[in-house]
């Protein structure tokens, strides 16, 4: 039994090596496929633009008078690119001119970059808008993208038109275990176990491109969302929260939370899980285009026009045994029948 393993070893280190140099002839990220562009940006480490420059890959739908219609950015979660809006993108681009981002380490984006936080996506984005001359745009943050959003919202909100956090992450008491040390270790023992999938086992680059890879682990584990109450607390502008009262991955509390918080917000809920962008899109499109022509044409709510209830609400401290539907809160859940 010895000597068979003593032989396997070698078979085990031949393919290794095999794998590795498959891996450094060939490239993770996704080719510029289904009319995507790009933009080589300077890289972000931190807080700071630092020399490397990253590929930026991104999709624009629009009518062709693209010039005088709202901007929207439509930013996807994680491990999933800008595919996630494969069909809500076309149909919000009947009246608005629409950008899908891959966020950089997704989709046909760079894959290796200084930081995967979502602070580093939002500077990107920002990047991007810059390198677009787009001067304002609506965000509508999917999942793990409603972090970029609120990173966004608070690095540049003249930029800023409105939020729309679709089974969006936000606030960390409500993020897996709650606490950020606790969730970090948890983040880095699953980044750990990519790095061994992918470094120390043969796969020939087959898990560089596989959804949950290295990249995706790292997404989590440089992100903090410790300042998001506070980026929440502060927003002016208008916001709409949509979200799905099955959510196995977000729970409803969360946009229960959101809604306590920014006092101006809607929220909408559907009878739907965490693939609501992608699975139940038609029910998205009308309530975005609705609240973004509200937005427009100035009678969406911001913060200092919103009810003094709502506004009193949103001073009270965190509350954990809080009821996942809000009761109390004046929400009125909006259920729509699974087809």
């Amino acid at each position: 039994m010895k000597n068979w393993r003593f032989r396997l070893l070698p078979v085990y280190l031949i393919l290794l090596l095999l794998s590795h140099l498959v891996r450094s002839r060939s490239s993770p990220e996704a080719p510029l496929t289904n009319g995507k562009q790009a933009a080589m940006l300077p890289a972000v480490s931190g807080e700071r633009f630092i020399e490397q420059k990253i590929k930026f890959a991104y999709r624009e739908f629009s009518p062709s008078a693209k010039d005088l219609l709202p901007v929207l950015i439509l930013l996807h979660g994680s491990p999933m690119g800008s595919e996630s809006f494969d069909d809500l993108a076309p149909a919000l681009a009947k009246n608005f001119r629409i950008i899908v981002p891959d966020l950089p380490g997704f989709g046909a984006s760079s894959a290796y970059i200084p930081d995967y936080s979502i602070r580093a996506h939002a500077k990107y984005v920002l990047q991007l808008m810059a390198h677009l001359k787009i001067s304002q745009a609506h965000l509508v943050a999917y999942s793990m993208g409603g972090g970029v959003a609120l990173n966004m919202a608070e690095l540049a909100p003249e930029k800023i038109a409105s939020l729309i956090m679709l089974s969006a992450i936000g606030v960390q008491e409500l993020e897996l275990r709650g606490d950020y040390h606790l969730n970090h270790a948890v983040h880095g023992v699953q980044l750990g176990l990519f790095w061994l999938l992918q470094e120390a086992f043969p796969h020939f680059g087959k898990m560089d491109r596989f959804m949950l890879n290295l990249r995706y682990a790292r997404n989590f584990y440089d992100t903090d969302q410790r300042p998001l109450r506070a980026y929440l607390q502060k927003y002016e502008e208008p916001m709409l929260i949509l979200h799905g009262t099955r959510d196995e991955l977000v729970p409803f509390a969360v946009a229960a939370e959101h809604h306590r918080l920014v006092p101006q917000s809607e929220l909408k809920t559907y009878a739907s899980g965490h693939g609501l962008a992608f699975v139940r899109w038609q029910w998205l499109a009308p309530d975005i285009e609705s609240f973004i022509n509200k937005v427009e044409t100035n009678q969406a709510t911001t913060r200092v026009a919103a009810a003094p209830e709502r506004l009193a609400a949103a001073t009270l401290p965190f509350d954990q045994k809080q009821t996942p539907m809000g009761e109390g809160l004046g929400l009125v859940p909006i259920r729509k029948p699974v087809n």
